[in-house]
């Protein structure tokens, strides 16, 4: 009878020790629910890596790009800076042509081509590629640059700028149509232009040497620069 008694107590005693076990088990279980952020943070960042890489790569393709464009711009540039020098030779008179055949198109219409490209003497075509992300960073084409603050991007882009072989300072950057959280500061150099007014020169949003916007702009004529601060990607270039 004792034997029974003590079997019993020694199976309900066990019968704890499974229980205890198990619920000993259950944070084990529990504490690998954090494992699912963590792996899926893991991921993200395999992600971002791999998307690095990619532009990385695209990046050296872009340079290559910019090599051949030097190259292959050579007779253009020769070629704008002879009509550079006829246009310099008379501009005011090539000014008042430009708002003559204003007119023309625009018969009994009030104004005029008020707000012009500036003319400058033609620069050899400029590229330049950089990987810009939520940390910000600056790019250089020329004597032009870009600053996009931290915060603007979500996520690492790669950046272009190209300046062609132009006697207007311009410059075009992609991706194309990219927005900004925050507004980046782009500054154009002027150096080497005609400038026709004493008026402040103008940051201009450009589409075919076609004016579509004019983002307020700052004119720094010790430093023959402007600056404006723009919100997307697209062509811009200096106008008075």
């Amino acid at each position: 009878m004792r034997n029974s008694k003590g079997i019993r107590w020694l199976a309900l005693a066990a019968s704890l020790v499974v229980a205890a076990c198990s619920d000993a088990g259950s944070p084990v279980e529990q504490s690998g629910s954090p494992d699912v952020p963590f792996a899926a943070a893991s991921v993200e960042a395999n992600a971002n890596r791999a998307r690095h890489e990619e532009l990385q790569q695209a990046r050296e393709a872009q340079k290559a790009y910019f090599k051949q464009m030097r190259e292959d711009n050579r007779e253009n540039l020769r070629a704008a800076k002879e009509e550079w020098k006829e246009w310099k030779a008379d501009w005011m008179q090539q000014y008042k042509l430009q708002k003559e055949s204003w007119k023309r198109a625009h018969p009994g219409e009030k104004g005029g081509p008020e707000i012009q490209l500036l003319r400058c003497e033609p620069r050899d075509y400029a590229g330049a590629a950089e990987i810009i992300g939520p940390q910000g960073g600056t790019i250089k084409v020329g004597e032009h640059q870009l600053v996009i603050p931290a915060g603007a991007l979500e996520q690492e882009e790669l950046i272009v700028a190209e300046a062609p072989t132009s006697s207007l300072v311009d410059v075009s950057f992609s991706p194309h149509g990219l927005l900004f959280a925050k507004p980046a500061r782009l500054t154009l150099s002027y150096r080497g232009c005609i400038r026709p007014t004493s008026s402040d020169l103008l940051v201009a949003y450009i589409q075919n040497n076609q004016i579509l916007e004019l983002p307020p702009s700052v004119d720094r004529k010790d430093d023959d620069e402007v600056d404006a601060d723009i919100d997307h990607f697209s062509r811009y270039a200096v106008a008075w």
